[in-house]
């Protein structure tokens, strides 16, 4: 009798235990499904996000790229019309020069 009273117990306890057993393993293969779900979807979207990114490293390249080549150019156009500049004072100061020497020498 006791041994019927345990063996009751202990069934009714696995029995217990079993149904809350399989109610996890639902939840289990639920959430197991939909992170699978979210795991492809993350795919997809960090593909595109990788592309956007890359697209947008590729964007500030050339923009850093025609920044440098515009200093560039600008230094160039510096450098040429300072030699301009003192090319024409020079041949003013010339013209001056020979100005006056032929004014004295008369």
């Amino acid at each position: 009798m006791v041994m019927e009273y345990l063996s009751s117990g202990i069934n009714a306890e696995y029995g217990e235990r079993q149904d809350e057993y399989e109610q996890i393993e639902a939840v289990y293969k639920i959430e197991k499904q939909q992170l699978e779900d979210l795991e492809e979807r993350f795919a997809v979207l960090e593909e595109e996000y990788n592309k956007i990114m890359e697209e947008r490293r590729i964007a500030a390249e050339r923009k850093a790229e025609e920044e440098r080549r515009m200093r560039l150019l600008t230094k160039a156009a510096v450098v040429i019309q300072a030699h301009w500049r003192s090319f024409a004072t020079r041949k003013k100061l010339k013209s001056k020069k020979k100005g006056k020497k032929g004014k004295k020498g008369k």
